[in-house]
């Protein structure tokens, strides 16, 4: 009985060491464990993010639309890294529109647009960075959704039907205005004393395009239309521009009669030569991520996609949900983050998935739409916690795994 005994275990063991290295099983994921919850900071009213947190190492600027009832406002808040507790907020005495522009700190300013679909009369905000006292307001006549963007004391910034601006970063001077028949809310990509940016819908203005003008004049370089609004925010790098295409909004599928479309695009950014287009089932909203010979990019169908610099697909990743969130590299990995709230850490050569974590709380539903930020190996996530008939405005703040063998 004893032989027996001992036989069966030993086989056991064998069977045992079959499973675990058995041919085609995936290495040992490098983590042992996801991101670990440092802080969340919560807005004291409740509303929507989508607007990218903007982190600097000492103070961190999270832009937010409040909704209560049918009122909508904006508002700023500059919070501390260390603990997650508000410094300061700023809502130009109740009357900021609600925002969906990521702030933008440079020179000891923060700029900062507001007004969403269906503002008006809407402004560019200059901000003590230290103190969140205003500075100066640019006007405009429509909506800015777009981030700004800076080079050289110059600001750039969309402003919907009113087309694009450069103004003084110092003294709000206008310098330069390109208008056209074409609605922008994208946000501007500065590169070579060039500006890149792509035009979307509006009930005045639907033609599509992806566009290079020059930073110093503003005239045209060149002016690529394209099949479907370009609402995401362009990348240039090795000579080449990735922009998101897609219809429908960011919170939602395209309706009927107009069928979900999307795609990647990839053009020569020298003359604006379309090299290749990544067809995919729903749009493209979020800012793609260039790593080496991968680009990422997430859609509304679910998945995150890695190509080639040749347009062929390498991998995909299941999401668990749309994403519209652009991706963000960390430590040789890539990150990204679904609507639903799953983040998701992969290799950036394989998509091979490392770790995942779910953003949520009891009795609430996550919803993410803005882009995440690594900073100091910490990984900042703004989201609203759906509870019943209102949200919560939140912030996370986590501690990232190291990976093993890595460097702290």
């Amino acid at each position: 009985m004893r032989r027996l005994l001992v036989t069966i275990l030993v086989i056991a063991a064998l069977v045992g060491l079959w499973f675990a290295f058995r041919p085609g099983r995936p290495d040992p994921l490098p983590e042992t464990s996801g991101p670990r919850l440092l802080w969340v900071f919560e807005a004291p009213r409740p509303g929507m993010v989508v607007a990218t947190p903007c982190v600097t190492p000492h103070v961190i600027y999270l832009a937010v639309a409040h909704s209560r009832g049918f009122q909508r406002t904006g508002a700023v808040y500059a919070i501390d890294p260390t603990n997650g507790k508000p410094r300061w907020m700023f809502d130009h005495d109740g009357t900021m529109l609600p925002t969906a522009s990521s702030p933008l700190a440079v020179g000891g300013r923060l700029y900062v647009g507001d007004g969403m679909h269906g503002d008006f009369a809407c402004g560019l905000h200059c901000l003590d960075a230290a103190t969140g006292a205003s500075q100066w307001e640019f006007p405009t006549g429509d909506h800015i959704e777009g981030a700004p963007a800076e080079e050289g004391g110059t600001v750039v910034f969309p402003a919907g039907n009113d087309g694009l601006y450069t103004i003084d970063a110092t003294t709000a001077a206008l310098r330069w205005n390109f208008r056209a028949d074409l609605h922008i809310d994208a946000s501007p990509h500065l590169s070579a004393g060039r500006v890149f940016f792509g035009s979307g819908k509006s009930r005045r203005f639907d033609t599509y395009q992806v566009i290079c003008l020059e930073l110093r004049s503003g005239k045209p370089v060149w002016r690529t239309p394209v099949n479907l609004p370009a609402w995401g925010a362009p990348v240039v790098a090795d000579g080449r521009v990735y922009i998101g295409l897609g219809n429908g909004r960011l919170t939602e599928s395209a309706r009927a009669p107009e069928s979900p479309a999307g795609a990647l695009a990839c053009l020569d950014a020298a003359n604006g030569t379309l090299v290749w287009a990544f067809p995919v089932a729903y749009a493209v909203f979020g800012q793609p991520g260039i790593f080496g010979d991968r680009v990422l990019f997430g859609s509304r169908d679910g998945y995150v996609y890695g190509v080639s610099p040749d347009g062929h697909e390498a991998f995909r990743v299941t999401m668990g949900g749309p994403v519209v969130a652009g991706i963000v590299g960390w430590n040789e990995t890539a990150l990204a983050v679904s609507v639903p709230g799953r983040i998701v850490c992969v290799e950036i050569g394989t998509g091979r998935e490392l770790w995942r974590h779910e953003l949520g709380r009891p009795g609430a539903e996550p919803r993410v739409f803005a882009t995440p930020v690594i900073a100091d190996g910490r990984l900042y996530i703004a989201a609203e916690m759906a509870t019943g008939d209102t949200s919560i405005i939140t912030l996370y703040c986590f501690e990232l795994p190291m990976r093993r063998g890595s460097e702290s």
